[in-house]
């Protein structure tokens, strides 16, 4: 949000509300989907292999949507 539209949020938690705000949706959604793994399976101690190559191919979609 902040490279591409100037604003900085202090936390992630009200990202994907302002990335809707913003008409990124598909961005939106990846980061909501980034939370769920994070509490369902990290915090929950479930991380698993597949799970740590799903967050990373999310990642490196936000990041290709940052250089656009």
């Amino acid at each position: 949000m902040e490279t591409k539209y100037g604003r900085h949020l202090d936390t992630h938690v009200g990202l994907p509300r302002e990335l809707r705000k913003a008409q990124e949706t598909e961005i939106a959604e990846i980061f909501e989907t980034l939370d769920s793994l994070r509490v369902g399976r990290w915090y929950g101690s479930k991380g698993k292999g597949d799970v740590v190559k799903k967050c990373l191919e999310l990642i490196h979609k936000v990041k290709e949507w940052e250089e656009i």
